[in-house]
């Protein structure tokens, strides 16, 4: 008969082998079982190991790893006392649920990965087993108990596989990442740790108390950028320890790339302190071996809230189009050959307004020419502006420079020029406050000396008609002859253009002094001024007549007198 402690013996050890082949060739190796992090647990009495990892193990079937991890002899002989080291991911954990803090455009998530999609709230919880997407120019950052945040960019999917709160307090979290990108930041709270596991199609990152970057491209491709703290990227069998500072890339079916130093940010030069105009234009230095960048404008200093994002070349300009006023963030990484994005730029507060607008400028046309010194400025009128400034300047002068400045509250101005020449001109419009809004597209005006005035000669009465002439201005030159009794000549008698240098006219009716003068008119249709008047009588017949009679009378008289 077999003894009681003998058959006890027996069957530990055939449940032993059973559960070690059934350990070996079919269950998972939990993450965090090789990373070395483990907690103590007492034995007491009447423990054995079964019973404990049916108590404190995710899956008790594990026992047999933790037998061999503390290097159990016999799996069946523990003592009160002994003191046992169980891997925390191991561990039974409570799921943790993640609090949304930030939400921006089309964001959504489903239970498991056959669930309907539905719209993601602000303060909205997200649970393990939940898949979340973001669509384009979307954003969302979850926060967890322990402290820890992931900023989820446009277009990512992401599944929160496990979020659990192992004992201990260690928590514990698994994310498959599908493509997109991450910010991931885990924090150190007092008696907490955390641990973060990044899976994706090509590797594995995993981290504890960092900061750090993970993105998938379309072609399953990962990239990772440590910016606090240390990540160890693992893939085909391989595994780089990224430090602070440091990235690597992992090609689909390859190991990761060799670890490098992230590059430093692109400098912005010429920053303004406040932009008037649209689109926003920033340009930037270029740090060495940077081959693109990617810029962002949001409205918080965080990065968070991403209003436009755009990857130029190296010393390309970033342009983005019209946004509304108020203060923003401009952030930027440099991005190297192979992908890695290098360290943040420090955000750069710029401000932005653009009211009230440049108006728009009926008049002069832009590249018109005009005769004389005297340029008639039109333009329509624009809300929230109470004045507007003209600045001209000579063409070759730049607008910047110029001094020549008018302010008006009226929306039109006529400006007298010393000479002829081409002139450049911008018109802005001015804010009750004083705020002076951004210039107009800068336009040029021409102006060029008109058509002499012709000389005139002294008009000739010649019987029923008068004739007037005056010199000759040239070839394809055309002329304007004026006649009136007044010599303002409000109201002219007779209004003539003529192709020839005189002009014969029938002579006038009504006697008296009137006056004529002529201006010249040019090929392209453009009039001279008028040439100073010249003056002539027309006698009164009728006064003429009656001396005559009387002159007649008084001669017959003095005839028939003795």
């Amino acid at each position: 008969m077999v003894p009681l402690e003998k058959k006890r013996s027996a069957r530990a050890l055939l449940l032993a082998s059973f559960f070690l082949v059934a350990g070996l060739f079919l269950l998972p190796f939990p993450a965090g079982a090789a990373d070395g992090k483990t907690i103590e647990i007492t034995v007491v009495k009447n423990d054995n190991l079964i019973d404990l990892c049916k108590k404190y193990l995710e899956n008790p079937l594990n026992w047999p790893k933790i037998g061999r991890i503390n290097r159990l002899k016999d799996y069946d002989l523990i003592y009160p006392g002994q003191k046992l080291n169980i891997p925390v991911g191991f561990l039974r954990g409570l799921p943790v649920s993640g609090h949304v803090i930030f939400v921006k455009g089309n964001v959504a998530v489903r239970a498991g990965a056959e669930g309907p999609w539905k719209p993601v709230r602000l303060n909205d919880y997200i649970l393990q087993g939940n898949m979340i997407r973001t669509g384009g120019g979307s954003a969302v950052e979850i926060v967890f108990e322990d402290g820890t945040t992931f900023l989820q960019r446009p277009d990512t999917i992401l599944d929160v596989n496990v979020s659990q709160r192992k004992e201990g307090d260690f928590f514990l979290k698994r994310m498959i990442l599908q493509s997109g990108q991450l910010l991931v930041k885990l924090r150190r709270i007092l008696g907490r740790e955390s641990q973060m596991e990044i899976r994706t199609p090509s590797a594995v990152a995993l981290a504890r108390g960092t900061e750090f970057r993970v993105s998938v491209d379309e072609q399953e491709n990962l990239t990772s950028e440590v910016l606090e703290g240390i990540v160890d990227v693992k893939a085909m069998n391989q595994s780089v320890a990224l430090k602070e500072g440091e990235g690597t890339r992992v090609v689909k079916g390859a190991p990761p790339a060799k670890p490098r130093r992230l590059l430093p940010p692109p400098r912005p030069t010429d920053l303004l302190p406040v932009y008037r105009n649209m689109p926003l234009r920033f340009r930037f230095a270029p740090a060495e071996g940077a081959v693109s960048h990617r810029i962002l404008l949001t409205s918080d200093a965080e990065g968070k809230d991403a209003i436009r994002e755009e990857v130029i070349r190296a010393g390309d300009t970033a342009e983005f189009p019209a946004i509304e006023d108020g203060p923003y963030y401009l952030h930027g990484r440099s991005i190297d050959e192979i992908g890695i994005e290098g360290l943040p730029l420090a955000p750069q507060k710029i401000n932005v307004r653009t009211r009230p607008l440049p108006p728009f400028i009926q008049a002069p046309v832009d590249g018109s020419r005009l005769k004389g010194k005297t340029v008639p400025f039109r333009w329509m009128k624009v809300p929230d502006a109470v004045r507007y400034q003209i600045q001209t300047s000579r063409a070759s002068t730049p607008p910047e420079t110029a001094e020549g400045l008018t302010e008006t509250a009226e929306t039109a101005q006529d400006l007298s020029f010393p000479d002829f020449g081409t002139y450049s001109f911008r018109i802005r419009s001015k804010a009750s406050d004083g705020f002076e809004g951004g210039w107009s597209d800068t336009l040029k005006v021409t102006l060029i000396p008109p058509p002499p005035s012709p000389v005139l000669e002294k008009p000739a009465l010649e019987g029923k008609n008068i004739h007037i002439r005056w010199r000759d201005q040239g070839p394809k030159m055309t002329y304007r002859c004026q006649i009136a009794r007044e010599e303002s000549f409000r109201k002219p008698v007779v209004d003539e253009k003529v192709n020839r240098p005189e002009i014969t006219l029938s002579r006038p009716a009504d006697p008296g002094v009137y006056y004529v003068r002529t201006s010249t008119i040019d090929a392209e249709g453009f009039e001279g001024g008028f040439s100073p008047p010249q003056s002539f009588e027309i006698p009164d017949r009728a006064k003429y007549w009656a001396t005559f009679g009387t002159l007649t009378a008084m001669l017959m008289m003095i005839l028939i007198l003795p």
